[in-house]
């Protein structure tokens, strides 16, 4: 997407429904053992969620972040700086943002030496994921009032 291209709100409920999938599935395996978990063949699916989820959300942040006509992000990490700068999404809110970024960016690029205790951990600290769901719905209700 181009710097100020017309917001697509379709884009953004597919992408926003890609997100909740990924987010259900991932708190559903909070009820799994963890021993269990990271030892079976589930751990690729918590490995490859982890990763949707956080492709998912960069490509949400970086269309809202066209669609506002924000500075282009120089990273992934960096595109929940622009929400942040923008009001779209808040410090804390956005900070944990980057982190999931991050271990979006180790899935991709050491994927070879996964610490799968450590994905295991994470799906204990689902509730940013959760807060960037609501800052999304509240962006959409913000451009149905301005375009309704």
């Amino acid at each position: 997407m181009q710097r100020g291209s017309a917001f697509n709100r379709d884009k953004l409920l597919k992408l926003l429904g890609l997100f909740d999938e990924a987010l259900t599935e991932l708190m559903a395996m909070r009820n799994l053992d963890r021993e269990q978990l990271i030892s079976s063949r589930d751990r690729y699916a918590m490995e490859q969620l982890f990763y949707r989820i956080g492709m998912v959300s960069i490509d949400i942040c970086f269309h809202i972040a066209s669609a506002l006509s924000m500075r282009v992000p120089d990273t992934y990490r960096d595109c929940f700086v622009v929400l942040m700068e923008a009001g779209v999404i808040e410090g804390d809110l956005g900070r944990r943002m980057e982190e999931l970024a991050g271990l979006r960016n180790f899935i991709a690029h050491i994927y070879w030496d996964i610490d799968y205790g450590m994905l295991y951990d994470f799906l204990e600290r689902l509730e940013p994921l959760e807060g960037f769901r609501e800052a999304v719905l509240a962006f959409l209700e913000k451009v149905n009032g301005k375009n309704g």
